[in-house]
């Protein structure tokens, strides 16, 4: 039997840096995408439609891979995960029209999804219980890195550069992403731990996980919320931008401000945890989370003071990572014999999600009404879910 790495700071910031594929190719573009319309002469509904795309594709990616990285071992498909992630970049960044953007994007989060999928089931694999959550409240902590300094670097790149010198950008986190898969991640699937290889061990493998009530109330929970954040990701550059008039840098400015607040939220989630049980946490946090969310639309709706509703965005933000590495430890920790799986399907419905609420957001003439709706919508059921999981009884995590 092979001796298991330890999962050390070190390993814990490559992993984050496998898992920020959605943040920075997101993040990095948002202040582009009004350009990327003007560019390719087409329209703001299809170009949000490349970030529901890459939302797709990310989903697919890991609903795929993470199950196979159950049968197969992790590293491998991992490193092919991150090639395809580059290649997809560089399309990206000579697409000459935005059918061919779509189709790019799609492929990069395809890429980006292996690599999410298998850097999340690794912490179970190395970890378990009250020392797992901690380092999911870790990951989220170096994670909120990449969507502070992402849309700042984008909306500097974007006047010199254009929208094409983002994805060149991408092209080059994606080859970084690829040498951590390469030189830092060691196998951490020994085969003896591996279930059956083929399409039969595959579906007994979601069977397992989807035959767990408990397992799929979490998975909503995150899903949910990550969709209330994706409301503001997506609608964010017409909101500010458009609707607003605030200009590109500042816009950046802001949407780095704002995912500041993920930081804040992950460090005060880490000191919570010292003597808290995530899941109190988790519904604590998804209460204030939700009435900020209809505080939010009330604003949109009655009061309409940018301030104030930027305020209420930074608070709304900072309390994303209390929800999701909670909602992540404890998913799982009850699935653990089948972390691949079970990142799997966390991670396909949390991006489903995403590009759902994405393309819904998308149709709204108002886009700060459609991002409010959809926000308290997510929020309120998120609540719902956490509940439905707490009735199941919290998971030991010692």
């Amino acid at each position: 039997m092979q001796k298991k790495q330890q999962l050390s700071t070190a390993l814990i910031m490559g992993l984050a840096l496998l898992s920020a594929s959605s943040a920075l190719a997101t993040d990095m573009y948002l202040p582009a995408m009004p350009g990327i319309a003007e560019d390719l002469g087409t329209t703001a509904p299809m170009v949000q439609l490349t970030l529901s795309s890459f939302m797709a594709g990310m989903a697919i990616g890991q609903l795929i891979i993470g199950p196979l990285s159950d049968q197969l071992g992790r590293k491998g498909l991992l490193v092919a995960g991150a090639v395809a992630a580059l290649v997809a970049s560089v399309v990206c960044a000579l697409a000459p029209s935005i059918s061919v953007l779509v189709i790019a994007r799609l492929v990069q989060g395809l890429g980006g999804g292996a690599c999410v999928v298998i850097a999340r089931a690794i912490v179970p694999d190395l970890e378990r219980g009250q020392k797992a959550a901690h380092a999911f409240a870790l990951l989220m902590i170096i994670q909120g890195i990449a969507p502070v300094v992402a849309p700042l670097i984008g909306g500097v790149l974007v006047g010199p550069f254009g929208w094409r010198g983002i994805f060149w950008a991408l092209a080059l986190v994606n080859f970084a992403q690829l040498l951590v898969a390469l030189l830092q991640i060691k196998e951490s699937k020994p085969v003896e731990e591996r279930t059956a290889a083929g399409l039969g061990g595959m579906l007994s493998n979601y069977v397992f996980v989807l035959k767990n009530p408990q397992f799929l109330a979490y998975v909503f929970t995150l899903g949910l919320s990550f969709g209330a954040m994706f409301s503001y990701i997506s609608a964010s550059p017409f909101v500010l931008q458009n609707q607003m008039g605030i200009p590109v840098l500042l816009y950046s400015i802001i949407f780095g401000v704002n995912a500041f607040g993920l930081i804040v939220g992950g460090m005060v989630n880490r000191r919570l945890l010292q003597r808290i049980h995530p899941h109190r946490i988790m519904q604590t946090v998804l209460a204030s989370f939700t009435v900020l969310c209809a505080l939010l639309l009330i604003e949109v709706l009655f009061i309409n003071w940018i301030p104030l509703f930027l305020l209420l965005l930074f608070l709304i933000v900072s309390h994303i990572p209390m929800v999701m590495a909670n909602a992540t430890a404890l998913g799982t920790e009850v699935v653990r014999s089948r972390a691949g799986s079970g990142s799997a399907i966390l991670g396909f419905v949390q991006f489903t999600m995403g590009a759902l609420v994405s393309s819904l957001v998308g149709l709204g003439s108002d886009k700060a009404l459609t991002m409010g709706i959809a926000m308290t919508a997510c929020a309120l059921l998120a609540c719902g879910c956490a509940y439905l999981a707490g009735r199941k009884g919290i998971p030991e995590m010692k």
